[in-house]
């Protein structure tokens, strides 16, 4: 009976650690996207993403991307014009290829923080 619990006790143990590990690795792991020239990461983690682009018609027939929309649960991205704006707040321009990246709420352009642009 003492080798039961004991080996009981050690499987709840391992169960525990292998949960624990696969909840640090899922919010470690960034959500990532691509918006037109710029890589986007989003940390923690979230389980759907969605991308797009919108695109206007001018006169003569051409077309061009106005701007790119990027959400990851609470976080929306926009770019328009190269000016990038999380959650509704402005965080200055881009220059082509930056990287962006949210990390837990705090908004990185190549790897610098960006402070709130009011």
């Amino acid at each position: 009976m003492k080798i039961l619990k004991s080996h009981l006790h050690s499987l709840t143990v391992l169960c525990l650690l292998v949960a624990g590990t696969a909840c640090i690795r899922f919010h470690h792991i960034p959500s990532t996207g691509q918006l037109g020239t710029h890589s986007v990461s989003v940390r923690p983690q979230c389980t759907s993403t969605s991308t797009r682009s919108h695109r206007r018609t001018e006169q003569d027939g051409t077309s061009r991307i106005t701007h790119y929309e990027f959400t990851c649960g609470d976080v929306a991205i926009l770019i328009r014009d190269n000016a990038l704006t999380v959650n509704g707040k402005s965080y200055g321009t881009l220059n082509e290829a930056d990287a962006i990246a949210i990390d837990y709420g705090k908004v990185r352009v190549n790897s610098q923080v960006r402070a709130e642009v009011r």
